[in-house]
């Protein structure tokens, strides 16, 4: 039944936008020429080991994405060209009867454990061959985020269970912050108001169309306002959390997807039941929401704020995060990014040259050269200190300059190009983002 909470949770997250992702250029693994305070644009972040905590918990990831129909052929298996618009994890806190509602911002700028490049949370659905494997690269990022804090299990619905869900629940009665047009085109008042399966779909959808807190910030907090509703309406009357079941089950794979089983979720009603008297506890992990690198609407995590719900939540004490500041991340945009691309242009030509069997005093200069530029990208601190910035634009001078040797000694026939694609829309380069052609709105 926690599930089904869950489940229905998720249901409320049901969002918008639908967005195209490809799978392109070559994939930069992590080897000997990294170590582990290499910048994470050029060795992407591994899972902290996960936090032991006093208390017994089950960690459910709901996800909502804003698109989900069946497809077949290239792309992803089951569903193709969707985001993670709304990503919630429910901590359910065995050990003192309560519930954790832990929202993180779609537009949350982040690295993707094991994929190379930035990504907004909602794209890392994306960054895998699949969809059910975008799920576990989902999870993962998660779970960077929140100091290796572990999801047990994932529920991802999509718009189309919504509405089914909260006729099935009789509605829920929401005090709606707004007056406003919804997607669906119906007009909703400010005030209590008894919303159907579309009314609810609409309320959590809102956001461009909102008229008040119309941001990223805003829709999490209407989600967690339908999420509260709904818990207390199946804590009333447990029944309800059957049907809910019954529809989700005849949707299962379709428009509803989860790890857990059938057998797995009615092993857990005993669980919500348990939750009947407990209380419910909501967080965001906001912080900065702002343009960053030109154009993207970005949220950076207020650092302190992120342990201290970590800390209220799990008892546990997690480090800050490294190399995810609108500081260094605007650096990147405008300088950093063209010192990615200068090294692994570079690493191109110097297997090329190792392959051939070419072993001049131009080989090991280009070596030499692009150890330093990794050094000093890595130099580069949240802070962004401008003598590090210097350094680092020197040594990708040089870099280039070490390339462009060895290529005429050994006789590379190959063009390279240094310049970022298109004008610096570093997500639409392979050797800068591993997988591009996103809409980052």
């Amino acid at each position: 039944m926690l599930k089904h909470l869950h489940r229905m949770g998720v249901t409320v997250m049901a969002l918008v936008l639908c967005t195209m992702i490809l799978l392109q250029g070559t994939a930069w693994a992590a080897n000997d020429l990294y170590d582990e305070n290499t910048a994470y644009i050029l060795n992407p972040p591994t899972l902290p080991e996960e936090p032991k905590t006093a208390h017994e918990f089950i960690n459910i990831l709901m996800l909502g994405v804003d698109y989900g129909v069946p497809t077949s052929g290239r792309g992803k298996e089951d569903i193709k060209n969707c985001h993670t618009d709304s990503v919630i994890l429910i901590a359910v806190d065995v050990t003192d009867n309560r519930v954790n509602i832990i929202s993180i911002p779609r537009d949350t700028l982040t690295y993707v454990p094991g994929v190379y490049g930035v990504y907004k949370l909602n794209a890392a659905i994306n960054c895998a061959e699949s969809f059910k494997e975008g799920i576990k690269t989902t999870e993962a990022t998660v779970s960077w985020l929140l100091g290796g804090i572990r999801p047990d299990y994932y529920v991802l619905i999509t718009p189309t269970i919504v509405q089914k869900i909260g006729d099935v629940i009789g509605g829920l009665d929401i005090d709606v912050e707004m007056s406003y047009t919804g997607n669906s085109g119906r007009r909703y008042e400010r005030g209590l108001q008894h919303l159907d399966g579309v009314g609810i779909m609409d309320y959590a959808r809102a956001r461009k169309n909102a008229t008040r807190n119309n941001d990223d910030w805003g829709r999490t907090s209407r989600q967690r306002q339908v999420l509260t509703a709904l818990f207390g309406k199946v804590q009333n009357d447990p029944n309800i959390a059957y049907d809910v079941l019954d529809t989700l089950v005849e949707n299962f794979d379709k428009s509803f997807f989860s790890d857990m089983s059938v057998a797995t979720l009615m092993d857990m009603m005993p669980v919500v039941d348990s939750l009947a008297d407990g209380t419910i506890r909501n967080y965001v992990m906001d912080g900065e929401l702002t343009m960053a690198m030109l154009y993207f609407n970005s949220n950076f995590f207020d650092q302190a704020k992120r342990q201290e719900i970590i800390r209220e939540v799990y008892g546990v004490e997690i480090p800050q995060q490294r190399l995810n500041s609108k500081a260094y991340l605007n650096y990147l945009f405008k300088y950093g990014f063209t010192a990615v691309k200068a090294i692994r242009v570079a690493t191109q030509v110097i297997d090329w040259a190792q392959q051939a069997g070419y072993q001049g005093k131009e080989l090991q200069a280009a070596l030499t050269a692009r150890q330093e530029a990794i050094a000093a990208l890595s130099t580069i601190t949240d802070k962004v200190e401008s003598n590090a910035v210097l350094v680092v634009d020197r040594k990708t001078s040089a870099l280039k300059q070490a390339i462009a040797a060895l290529r005429k000694a050994s006789g590379h026939p190959e063009n390279i190009s240094w310049r970022i694609v298109r004008d610096d829309v570093f997500n639409e380069d392979p050797y800068i983002n591993q997988y591009y052609e996103i809409d980052w709105s």
